[in-house]
């Protein structure tokens, strides 16, 4: 929960408060496995979240191989410094929701603080 905190500081979210805008989140598919010999004719294996403030990046991935029980996680992006993947969710649209939930939190927490 504390790398979560550290992806959705306060900080980063005042913006939101002042225009009173809850970001809707949503996934954007970036990359696909392949069956056979067609590239991208496989499931999606990368996905970019989409509806995140200016400058920030996150993308979800799977991390198991295919015959595996699947593991998605989530990583943000800064640019000159290695992406820090972490959580554990079976599916990216739980990872997904697991973020959007994270974000919601650090938008009441600045509307708390602002008070």
């Amino acid at each position: 929960m504390y790398v979560l905190r550290l992806l959705f500081s306060p900080v980063v979210f005042s913006l939101l408060e002042r225009n009173s805008m809850k970001p809707i989140l949503s996934l954007k598919p970036i990359a696909q496995s392949r069956k056979g010999v067609e590239y991208g004719s496989g499931p999606v294996m990368l996905y970019e979240v989409q509806g995140l403030p200016a400058g920030r990046a996150i993308s979800i991935r799977i991390v198991r191989a295919q015959k595996q029980e699947p593991v998605w996680r989530f990583g943000a992006h800064f640019k000159g410094y290695p992406t820090r993947w972490t959580g554990a969710f079976k599916t990216a649209e739980e990872a997904l929701a697991q973020l959007q939930e994270n974000l919601d939190e650090a938008d009441v927490e600045v509307g708390e603080v602002a008070q």
